[in-house]
């Protein structure tokens, strides 16, 4: 059994009364509302194993153990907590706020960004089903947003198989619902119908060919001119507003040429002065790369939690990352920090990534 009460969390086993109970100073959780399961906590102590704990020993694997910055943090699998908790799914652990929720939201379901601030006041005043606001129980980090597709596209209780044609045509659902006016029953957009057996007139419409022919020969250099200065990745990092840490990514479990911003490097992953000995730079590199790697792992579908972009755009990432620093009266604190990564052509259009704070560009 676990359980978040007053700051602290408590690890114990109702069955087995020779398991002694463990409890920790909790730093930010989040419980389920509907089934009271810790759905992710960080906490300042370490469980090497939590089948001790879990009256159904199987439970265990329903969770994700990890250490960062000191502490350990803990995940309920989402797929197992809607298994378990029917229709309630986690929207995202790493894009926290109702803002940044909803957005990776409607990028899964292709939801157009008009109405989306809009969408996101009404769910912040309980005003449409299927949207719940988990705060953090212990009141250090944003709130998360739960999701039950089955009650959002049962609004207002609709007809027959009605329910089926906004999940199949949600982007106009959803403008529907921020419309307000429910006296109207939702129609879907009627989708123009093509033949195939039937031409266009050759002078009216050029051919794919002649536009793709058109578009290659005229050339970036023909419309821009030429080319006055380029600022390489390469030039970054030899002139230090990038820190180049490949390596220890490789260990971490990315793949990609990773690199931190100097603001990120100075301001966080360097430990201050008066932490030298207790923090060191590898863990809190360490920190901040692992916490990328599960970050990525952990979503349902990468390509929803990723911004959608052309193909030789950059993909963006929010995740954060928890470090020891110091309060103004000079006591250690510990700061959560709100992260970005970007991945993109590098220098010669191989895929590469930069981590740097949520602020920068």
């Amino acid at each position: 059994m676990i359980e978040v009460k007053n700051n602290r969390i408590y690890f114990y086993n109702m069955n087995k009364r020779n398991i002694i109970p463990v409890d920790f100073l909790c730093v930010s959780a989040y419980l389920c509302p509907h089934c009271k399961k810790v759905l992710a906590a960080y906490y300042g102590g370490k469980i090497m194993d939590l089948e001790p704990f879990m009256e159904d020993p199987a439970l265990k694997h329903h969770y994700t153990l990890g250490t960062s910055n000191g502490g350990q943090y803990l995940l309920l699998d989402d797929h197992n907590h809607k298994k378990g908790c029917p229709g309630w799914e986690i929207v995202s652990l790493s894009a926290r706020s109702i803002t940044y929720s909803i957005d990776v939201w409607a990028r899964r379901y292709e939801v157009g960004s008009e109405n989306l601030q809009k969408l996101c006041e009404m769910i912040a005043a309980s005003k449409i089903p299927g949207f719940d606001i988990v705060q953090d129980a212990c009141g250090a980090d944003d709130p998360i947003v739960l999701y039950n597709e089955h009650l959002f596209t049962n609004m207002n209780k609709p007809g027959f198989c009605q329910s089926i044609t906004r999940k199949e045509n949600m982007a106009a659902y959803a403008d529907w619902i921020v419309a307000g006016d429910y006296s109207k029953p939702f129609e879907p957009p009627i989708k123009p119908k093509t033949d195939p057996h039937i031409d266009a007139p050759e002078d009216d419409f050029p051919s794919l060919v002649d536009i793709e022919a058109e578009t290659v020969d005229q050339s970036t250099k023909s419309v821009f001119g030429d080319v006055i200065d380029v600022y390489t990745r390469a030039q970054a990092i030899d002139d230090g507003v990038l820190v180049d840490v490949t390596e220890t990514a490789k260990e971490a479990g990315i793949v990609f040429p990773t690199a931190v911003t100097q603001a990120l490097w100075n301001g966080y992953i360097e430990p201050p002065e008066s932490l030298k000995g207790i923090q060191d730079l590898e863990g809190r590199l360490w920190d901040v790369l692992t916490m990328f790697s599960f970050s990525a792992r952990a979503m349902k579908k990468a390509s929803t939690e990723v911004a959608e972009s052309p193909r030789d755009a950059a993909q963006i990432l929010y995740f954060k990352t928890m470090f020891q620093m110091l309060s103004k009266a000079g006591n250690p604190k510990m700061e959560t920090v709100d992260l970005k990564a970007v991945c993109g052509p590098g220098d010669n259009a191989e895929p590469i990534l930069t981590i740097m704070l949520s602020r920068e560009d």
